[in-house]
């Protein structure tokens, strides 16, 4: 759980690390205890740095829930179900009505001709018919189709919306544990971190 050891890192916990170590450095209390020696503050976010996996245990349990639901949000989107089915009403609501609607045309057209020719005049009705047909499913696709992406598009954006909720509660969640039982506590223990060693003036003539 180390934010800073090289090889496997997780840039966004390392960012976390840093924003909850910058508020306990921002603490009343701590810079209280900091006040005299400006260098003492670098010098305490160095030790803390150091000390990262022990600082990060007192928050493990808020930071492994936080983590799950980041996980399995990246995971929802690697999946990309919501596209495939946001994809079969687009097909429902673009592609067929423009198939159906086209054989309806068709229809009408070879109606209308076979309607001129007497001997086969009978045939027109049957043509007439299967076009109004196909004009009943371009419409019934195309409002099926429609509605189905709105109902997709609200639904994930409900979820969504949820998902990022419970994302953002757990990640405070963390933060709070982190600076309140870790943080903290180690800074105000050692606000008394020896000072700098006092510069020595050259020798005086």
């Amino acid at each position: 759980m180390d934010p800073h050891r090289s090889g496997g890192t997780d840039p966004q916990d390392r960012a976390d690390f840093e924003y909850a170590l910058g508020l306990a450095l921002a603490d009343p209390a701590v810079r209280a205890a900091l006040t005299g020696d400006p260098g003492r503050a670098a010098r305490l976010r160095a030790l803390a740095r150091s000390r990262a996996p022990q600082l990060l245990a007192a928050a493990e349990a808020e930071h492994l829930a936080y983590r799950r639901l980041r996980d399995a949000a990246e995971q929802a989107d690697r999946a990309g179900g919501r596209d495939r089915l946001s994809g079969w009403f687009g097909a429902l609501a673009l592609v067929v009505p423009v198939v159906t609607g086209s054989a309806a045309a068709v229809f009408f057209l070879l109606g209308s001709v076979i309607d001129l020719s007497r001997p086969h005049a009978d045939l027109a009705g049957p043509l007439r018919t299967a076009a109004w047909t196909s004009v009943a499913l371009t419409v019934t696709s195309a409002l099926v189709g429609l509605l189905g992406l709105l109902l997709t598009a609200a639904r994930t954006t409900g979820t969504a919306q949820l998902q990022d909720e419970r994302l953002t509660t757990a990640r405070t969640a963390w933060h709070g544990a982190l600076l309140h039982r870790g943080l903290l506590p180690f800074l105000l223990a050692r606000g008394d971190l020896d000072p700098a060693p006092p510069q020595h003036a050259g020798p005086q003539d």
